[in-house]
Order: structure tokens, then sequence, then C-alpha cells
């Protein structure tokens, strides 16, 4: 059966062929286990067991390869135990045999996530802290990794810690008020508990909604990009992604099924989706199931992006393309309105100009006027997404408020200047409303949202109890179990059954 005191082994460099790779040992005869397969390089360098913290020696491990060993003395290492760290050149033989050498030698093969479990167990990282570590290890974007590193570093453990100590403030006062006679209890007591716990549930409200905007940074967000046939969304994904990701032609219904990417936009991660076009009318099963898979995106869409191309369809399909549009709308997914062709405008009718079309129909929802063939189209359209989803996603009411065309603009000749206008005014403001992972902690994990959900309305309930009258020490209990529920949070007071959970999604080495 494995043991907390067992030493353990593991590389922490991922497998495949590199110029290094790093194995790990740690435990109590880690040390031990170097003695019997490190041989120093000259006789200034010390035995393993010998080494103090922080030293580095080259020298040959088990006539397998040269290695440099680094040692890390308890408690001073990433784990809290003697930890003693092999690199060696990443060939698959080498790495194999060196493992496979400390194994043999008395060492025990590392599980998923044992190291950082270590590292939880002797108080080297909190819970919060240790998940970090994970998502600093899958961070694919600039601002994931900010908001990884900055919880890494204890930032959301001392926001919660700060919201415990205003709960554990009420429950010693209650505590010392289930010492008085109950003939004691007075009015203004009362007053003092319920002003306090509202205050401490408004904290945590605001700090659970911090999670819109966490999401966003540690998940990535799913822009949909959608649209009738032929209206090039095939070539606005093709734009974004820098590369021919997708087929275009000339032939509507070239995309049939849908087109996954991922890439990143000023520091943020973003899953676009380019789909199939929606045909008013077809009998082609296979474009049908198209059409059945772009509407399953759509639903799954934190983003879309409308293309609205000339000409624009006949009344029937304009009909049900303002239907999809206003479903969007009514669920709560924002919609960006790209008025793609930009270059044809001056040869068009007024009933085929995209940018009218949208003054009429849809005032209210942002646009941007785009062209593949304007150098400069592509730079507004990042700017423009930017400024969209920082001003959707990750900035107050206040901030998404203004949007859209305004009232005396929506004559077709106002247009154009209008939507410039909005633009230059969505770009002013990125700046000052825009997301900063140096502005304010943020909740990135569900499980961290549930936990300060829970306790939130804990804390309303025992708001509620002492409204009612009911006695200090019921209060009292509530109080307590909504301190548990933060504890989970930063492994406080957790359940072996939670940290087997978080460890086990850990990759081996880590």
């Amino acid at each position: 059966m494995n043991s907390d005191q067992d030493t353990i082994a593991a590389f922490s460099t991922p497998p495949g062929e590199s110029g290094i790779a790093v194995m790990r040992l740690s435990g109590p005869d880690a040390a031990a286990i170097c003695d019997r397969l490190f041989i120093p390089s000259s006789n200034m360098f010390p035995k393993p067991s010998r080494m103090k913290g922080y030293t580095l020696a080259p020298g040959i491990w088990a006539g397998i390869d040269d290695v440099v060993l680094s040692c890390f003395r308890a408690p001073h290492s990433y784990t809290g135990e003697d930890v003693f760290e092999i690199s060696c050149h990443g060939g698959k033989a080498v790495r194999e045999g060196i493992l496979s050498s400390a194994l043999a030698s008395g060492a025990r093969a590392a599980g998923p996530g044992e190291y950082s479990r270590r590292a939880f167990l002797n108080g080297k990282l909190d819970l919060a802290a240790a998940e970090a570590v994970m998502d600093l290890i899958e961070a694919q974007a600039e601002k994931q990794a900010k908001a990884a590193y900055r919880q890494l570093k204890g930032d959301l453990s001392n926001a919660v810690r700060v919201r415990a100590d205003q709960l554990y403030a009420v429950l010693a006062h209650l505590e010392m008020l289930l010492d008085w006679d109950e003939e004691e209890e007075r009015e203004e007591d009362r007053i003092t508990l319920t002003s306090d716990l509202k205050e401490a549930e408004s904290a945590l409200r605001h700090l659970a909604s911090t999670f819109r905007s966490g999401r966003v940074v540690r998940e990535g967000l799913h822009v949909v990009i959608a649209g009738n046939p032929n209206v090039g969304k095939s070539s606005l994904l093709n734009a974004l992604s820098g590369r021919a990701r997708a087929i275009v032609s000339d032939i509507p219904g070239t995309t049939r099924d849908t087109v996954d990417i991922d890439l990143t936009l000023d520091g943020y991660l973003l899953h676009l989706t380019d789909t199939a076009g929606f045909a008013c009318e077809t009998e082609d099963p296979i474009e049908l199931e198209g059409i059945v898979r772009a509407g399953d995106a759509l639903n799954d869409a934190d983003v879309v992006l409308w293309v609205l191309s000339p000409p624009l369809p006949e009344r029937h399909a304009r009909y049900h393309q303002e239907e999809r549009i206003d479903a969007l709308v009514t669920q709560g997914i924002p919609v960006l309105l790209i008025l793609g062709k930009d270059d044809l405008r001056s040869t068009l009718s007024y009933d085929d100009d995209p940018v009218c079309y949208a003054a009429e129909r849809f005032p209210d929802l942002p646009t941007l006027a785009w062209s593949y063939k304007d150098p400069e189209a592509l730079t507004k359209l990042k700017e423009k997404l930017v400024t969209f989803i920082e001003k959707g996603f990750l900035s107050t009411d206040a901030d998404r408020s203004e949007g859209g065309i305004s009232e005396k603009d929506r004559d077709c000749d106002g247009v154009a200047s209008a939507i410039d206008n909005a633009e230059e005014r969505d770009l002013r403001q990125e700046a000052s409303s825009g997301y900063s992972t140096g502005s304010e902690v943020l909740i990135t994990h569900e499980r961290h949202k549930a936990a300060v959900d829970r306790a939130a309305n804990l804390a309303q309930q025992a708001i509620r109890d002492l409204e009612r009258g009911l006695s200090f020490d019921l209060v009292a209990i509530t109080v307590r179990e909504a301190i548990t529920e933060l504890s989970l949070i930063t492994g406080d007071d957790v359940s072996e059954t939670l940290v087997e959970m978080i460890f086990n999604r850990f990759c081996i080495g880590k």
C-alpha cells in the first residue's frame, strides 16, 4: 500500500525526445538512493547525503548518463521533504534507465499530482494554490497564466480568509453572547450581528460574481461564426486564425461541418468555431446535418459573430435569420454583427446594404464593417472583438450599458459614421473598463464559486434567523457552517476524498 512516507520518483518533464529531462526524487530516503546511484565528477563535490540545500553537482548516474544533481533540503523544497532532481539527456532509453535504477534502489513511482499533494499536506501550498499549479501548467494564453500565478501566490486564498475572518468575528460575538443569561439579551446585539452578517454576505456575493470573468480567463471563450450561406464566414475564420484553416469558395454550402480552432487574442484564449450556413431551403441530408450542428454550436456559444454580407437574402430567408438572431439575444448570448464585403458597399442598393439593414433591424447590437481585402480591417476586427469580450464579460454593468447605434444615427446616411464613432469610443474605454489581471481577485474554478455561494447563502440564512428571533446558539451553528464552506477552498478543513479527487487530475511528476 502506498504511503506518504515512501520516497517517490517520476520525471517532471513531459515524455518525448528533448535536450534535457528532469527526474525528481522526494522523501526520506532520497539522499540515500542518490548515494547509491550518483558518483560526483570530482572530489570537490560531496556525496548527496552530505549536500546542503540548493546544491548543484555534476556526475554520473548509475553508469547510464552524465547528469547534474540538484539538492533541495527539507523543509525548503517544493514538497517540504528532501528533494533531489536529476537532469539528464532527454532520450527515451536514458529516461527509462534512470527511472528504473531509482525504483530498483528503493523509490516508488509517483502517482498523479503526488508531489503537489505532499506540498499541500506539508503546508507548502494550500489547496487553492495547489490547483493553480495545474492551471499554470495547462495555460495556453497570457491572461490564463497570470490568473493562475496570482492564485498560486495566494491572492484568492487571502481574499477567502478575509471573508472567513468577517464570519469568525460574528461567531466570536455570538459565542460571547451565549455566555450571558437570556434575560441579558439586548436588541442592539441582534442589530449589530445582522449588520455584520449583511456586510459579510455582500462581500461573498461580490467574490462569487467574479467567476463570470474568471471562467472566461481560465477556460477561454467559445466564439461561434454564424450566418447564411456564402457570406464569408470561413474567410473570417481564416483571417482570425492567420492560416487557411477552412475551405473558401463562391459555392454556397461549402462548409458542411463545424471547423474548430484555438487562438489567442490580446492574451485571451478563444475557441473559434466556423459553422455551416443556415440555408432556408435545402433537401441535401449532409447540408441539413451541418445546419443542425451549427445550431448546436450556437447553443454552446459564449459569443456569436453573425456575418451579414451582400446581397442580402430574400425576405423569407431574411425572416429566418432574424428569428435566429433574436433568439440568441433573448438567451442572453452576446452577438456582434460582422458587416461583410465592405469593399462593395459603394455599389450596393439600399435594400442590399448590410449597414442599413443592421441599423434598421438590429439597432441595439454592436456592428463592425469588414472586408478581407482591406489590410487594416483585420486589425480593427481584432481590436473590436477584444473590446467586445472585455465589455461583455470582464467589466461592470455600467461599462456594458453603451452599445449599438443611437436613435439620431439610425438613418442609413449616418450609420457608417456612427459605427466608426462607436468603435473609437469602445477603444478609448478599453483601457479603463477592460479586465486587468492586476485589478481584482478572480474566482476561476466552479468548485470555488460553489463554496462561496454556499457560504453566502448560509450567511443569508443566519441573517433571517436573527431577524426571526431564533436563539444565538442556532445562529452560531449556521455561521460555523459558512466558515467550513470557505475552508473547502483553502483546504483548512477538507476531506481526504476531496483531496484525492483534486490531485488525481494532475499529471504524473507534478
